[in-house]
């Protein structure tokens, strides 16, 4: 009897050898980050009543921004008649060309530079469309390295802690990441020319592990 329940036990401990679990586990590491750079988006028109008065209207806005040395994109514009419907009929008088810009400032207080010089120019109109503090590239890619570290930490500690559950050895046999998701940015209309200066919120970026891991 004594040696049939030594040969199950090898048996068993064989079995359990050629036939390893595995053991899958998602893990999330979530951390707070401030953002850094500040938004500004804005869309200026100039009308004339002829056509190369107005793009010279925009070529002047364009010089003058380039000259304040604040990081920009955009300065693509568009040109169209300005018309109108009288009497049934419809008028058109003169042209007006317009121009988008974004400017990614790391100064809010940097807003009413741009705002003030646009404001002393004449023949010009501008509208904000909009503000809005966001995390940078570089800071994103930063706090995602440190998250997957950290990440790392957490699933050696749990393939070692697992192992002492099963009384086996568990690896990790494979690691994938998705994200980072990240925050719902606040958006904040900007109004006359001391504009108001939203708040830095701090946001939240989360990145997922998926982990897989074999215990023989």
């Amino acid at each position: 009897m004594r040696l049939f329940f030594l040969l199950l036990s090898l048996w068993a401990l064989s079995f359990a050898q050629d036939n390893p679990i595995r053991v899958f586990v998602n893990l999330a590491q979530s951390a707070q980050i401030e953002p850094d750079i500040y938004t500004l988006t804005l869309n200026i028109s100039a009308e004339a009543d002829k056509e190369v008065k107005a793009l010279s209207l925009l070529g002047k806005v364009d010089r003058e921004l380039s000259q304040l040395g604040l990081p920009y994109s955009g300065g693509n514009y568009w040109m169209d008649r300005k018309c109108f419907i009288e009497k049934n009929i419809q008028k058109c008088e003169g042209f007006r060309a317009q121009a988008l810009y974004q400017f990614r400032l790391k100064d809010v207080k940097d807003q009413d530079l741009i705002l003030q010089k646009l404001a002393q120019m004449e023949g010009i109109s501008f509208t904000i469309h909009g503000t809005q503090w966001i995390v940078s590239e570089n800071a994103q890619e930063a706090k995602k390295q440190e998250l997957i570290f950290s990440l790392l930490d957490r699933a050696t500690i749990f393939a070692t802690e697992i192992s002492k559950k099963l009384k086996r050895e568990c690896q990790i046999e494979s690691i994938t990441y998705d994200g980072p998701l990240f925050y719902l940015p606040t958006y904040v209309e900007v109004k006359g020319i001391s504009a108001p200066q939203p708040t830095k919120d701090l946001q939240t970026i989360t990145v997922f592990m998926r982990l897989s891991l074999v215990c023989k």
